[in-house]
């Protein structure tokens, strides 16, 4: 949806500084929900393409980003597409992994290691720790230093949160919550002793353990 919305911008049926139609109305205009035109506006707003004001709506921008990066949502069912994504997003979180590893002062490896207690408390509760997953991964990113990382994994998991919450759903699923963890914990013990290649190699390695998990989930499904 969201590339529907771009493109329709690009042509100028929503033109610069122009206010768009509500959530209601683009949701009958275009037959998907509300929730749907949520997610797109979203995305919109990530792309500098739109820009919200309080009580007036959403507008278009004024000048269009000259260039801006495009990952459009990828769907279950393309596995092409989801080897590609996550051939990409190993080698964004295994950089960021080694960085952390030589940069992550004794604050980041206090909120990395408090963030991966946070997972192994919702498993304890029975939850599938998808939040805390993540929010593990995003303290690695802050651990970088680079602001970019931070800010590109954001873009990041705004754009294939499905699949992540698919594959860690389906390691809860199969009983695989531990093995999952064992993963993490590799990755804190390597910042953790400022080893980056070692880093970087339990992140990739646990990428692409995800990257099965979800194929798993595909086959199931």
């Amino acid at each position: 949806m969201a590339d529907i919305l771009r493109r329709e911008i690009e042509q100028n049926v929503f033109r610069p500084g122009e206010r768009l139609p509500t959530e209601a109305v683009l949701g009958e205009t275009f037959g998907v929900s509300r929730a749907v035109i949520r997610e797109a506006i979203f995305a919109l707003k990530q792309d500098g393409i739109v820009q919200s004001y309080q009580g007036r709506g959403i507008f278009v921008v004024d000048e269009l980003p000259a260039a801006s990066f495009c990952l459009a949502r990828t769907e279950l069912d393309d596995k092409e597409e989801i080897e590609r994504v996550f051939e990409f997003l190993l080698a964004h979180e295994a950089s960021a992994a080694a960085l952390a590893a030589q940069r992550r002062s004794p604050a980041d490896l206090d909120a990395i290691g408090a963030a991966l207690g946070a997972i192994d408390a919702a498993i304890a509760r029975g939850e599938n720790g998808i939040e805390q997953d993540m929010a593990f991964h995003s303290e690695i990113l802050k651990a970088t230093g680079n602001h970019l990382f931070i800010s590109f994994g954001a873009f990041l998991e705004n754009r294939v949160r499905h699949l992540i919450r698919q594959a860690r759903a389906n390691s809860s699923r199969k009983g695989l919550t531990e093995l999952v963890q064992d993963e993490h914990r590799a990755i804190f013990a390597a910042i953790e002793a400022g080893d980056a290649e070692r880093a970087r190699e339990a992140a990739a390695s646990h990428l692409k353990n995800a990257a099965k998990r979800l194929t798993l989930y595909m086959q199931d499904a």
